[in-house]
């Protein structure tokens, strides 16, 4: 298997990973842990907003906020290698994510 690279942001990444995930209006874990981990992007791909929990479940109205409509959060040189929750009101909104 070739190994692959990308650029986003004028920084350059080894064999980074990108999908969707569904977000629930309960705690939804969106990221696992990742000891190799140096990036992630996360995205809201929705017209709710998102909610994170760092590590911890997520909580409506507290945390890290992504608004509706490209609301995002970045974690670079980091290191933190935990779980990423998720959480919305109404529940099936999606989350993008690049990590790395």
């Amino acid at each position: 298997m070739s190994k692959r690279s990308v650029t986003i942001f004028s920084k350059s990444f080894r064999n980074p990973t990108s999908g969707k995930m569904t977000v629930g209006n309960s705690s939804t874990k969106v990221i696992s842990v990742n000891g190799d981990r140096v990036y992630v992007l996360l995205c809201n791909d929705s017209d709710e907003t998102i909610y994170l929990g760092i590590d911890t479940a997520a909580v409506m109205n507290q945390g890290p906020r992504l608004n509706a409509n490209g609301g995002s959060y970045e974690i670079e040189n980091s290191l933190f290698k935990g779980e990423i929750y998720a959480i919305c009101a109404s529940g099936s909104k999606n989350l993008t994510y690049i990590e790395s």
